[in-house]
């Protein structure tokens, strides 16, 4: 049904799935992305064409878009089923990437990245990231159901890594270093799993969305860098980057339990003190949790879990129970001693 929450720094949507078709009219020079699939053949041709040859030639000068006609409007018509939201974004400067990924299945999703062409920009390859978010993500917890993909490059603001929507997702992390930037969009295109493929009440159980999501975050990024959006790079000592990915993570998991983390996980978004508190309790304070159960079943197991969770309540809106119910039920483990630290104040010490 309808929850008529307001968006917040601290908190954002939950809504029940839609259909959409959705025309835009925007001046002729604009380029646009939104959520679901691009209607309008000239346009989608024009992205795709430019796009592709941004994705070979990244080193050189970028292939920038022609408008039909220079003058005058537009209307671009876009659709898409079964999501929980609609999101566009417009800009005369965008440069745009596109390429194609095969998932595990043999199915093909397509990508777009868009971003500015501004000096020194590392954005030339972050189509990459943006595919490598999908394929891991994808192997993780569940194949990826949209046919589409996309990132797009907004206005810097240091208090925020980006915001997702269905599909698509906007980035406005500062992207001093490719590894920042490659975690930043790893993370915010996962949330199309967590918050848009299974419907996860952000709001109430913010975790559900932003801890979980931040566990594979963390994976990705030991994995591909040795590196973690908590400490820093220069937080991380060489010999622990030395370290294979599974040891790197638990000697990182080893250091974030002793960071004081006073307030329970599961906290509705609007109750915390700080937007500082909101990201420790419920993106860090989640991830260790979740990291305690995979260091006693291992990750084979986790990841099996995960995987029969999102096929069970893809699009159906789980809430804790639930989880506790698929992991149970996959692991053959009774977890009520684990699930009840979602309510414990302070560390798991």
């Amino acid at each position: 049904g309808w929850h008529e929450f307001p968006y917040l720094d601290m908190g954002e949507f939950y809504s029940d799935y839609s259909s959409f078709k959705v025309n835009i009219t925007v001046p002729s020079a604009y380029i646009v992305g939104a959520t679901g699939l691009l209607q309008t053949e000239y346009e989608l041709a024009q992205y795709k064409s430019t796009g592709t040859q941004n994705s070979k030639n990244r080193t050189g000068k970028p292939v920038l878009y022609v408008p039909k006609d220079k003058s005058g409007t537009k209307k671009l018509t876009y659709v898409m089923n079964n999501v929980p939201d609609f999101a566009w974004f417009a800009d005369k400067n965008f440069v745009v990437q596109y390429d194609t990924l095969k998932l595990a299945s043999g199915k093909v999703v397509e990508a777009f990245n868009y971003y500015h062409n501004k000096p020194g920009t590392i954005w030339n390859n972050s189509i990459d990231y943006t595919k490598d978010a999908v394929k891991k993500y994808s192997n993780w917890v569940g194949e990826y159901e949209y046919p589409v993909v996309q990132v797009v490059e907004g206005p810097k603001n240091n208090a925020s890594g980006g915001m997702e929507y269905p599909t698509i997702t906007l980035i406005t992390s500062p992207d001093a270093k490719k590894e920042s930037l490659d975690a930043v969009i790893a993370h915010e295109v996962g949330h199309n799993w967590f918050m848009s493929m299974l419907g996860s009440n952000e709001r109430q159980h913010t975790w559900l969305d932003e801890g979980l999501n931040t566990f594979f975050e963390f994976r990705y990024e030991a994995e591909k860098y040795r590196t973690n959006s908590v400490f820093g790079e220069a937080m991380i000592p060489a010999e622990i980057k030395a370290l294979t990915a599974k040891d790197f993570l638990a000697s990182l998991y080893g250091a974030m339990i002793e960071i004081p983390m006073e307030s329970p996980i599961e906290t509705p978004s609007d109750k915390f003190k700080s937007s500082d508190e909101y990201g420790l309790i419920s993106y860090v304070k989640t991830a260790l949790w979740l990291y305690l159960l995979e260091s006693q079943v291992g990750t084979d197991k986790i990841d099996r879990a995960f995987k029969q969770y999102f096929e069970t309540w893809k699009n159906k809106h789980p809430q804790p129970e639930d989880l506790k119910a698929s992991f149970e039920k996959s692991l053959g483990l009774d977890l009520t001693k684990y699930f009840e630290l979602l309510n414990k104040k302070g560390q798991f010490k």
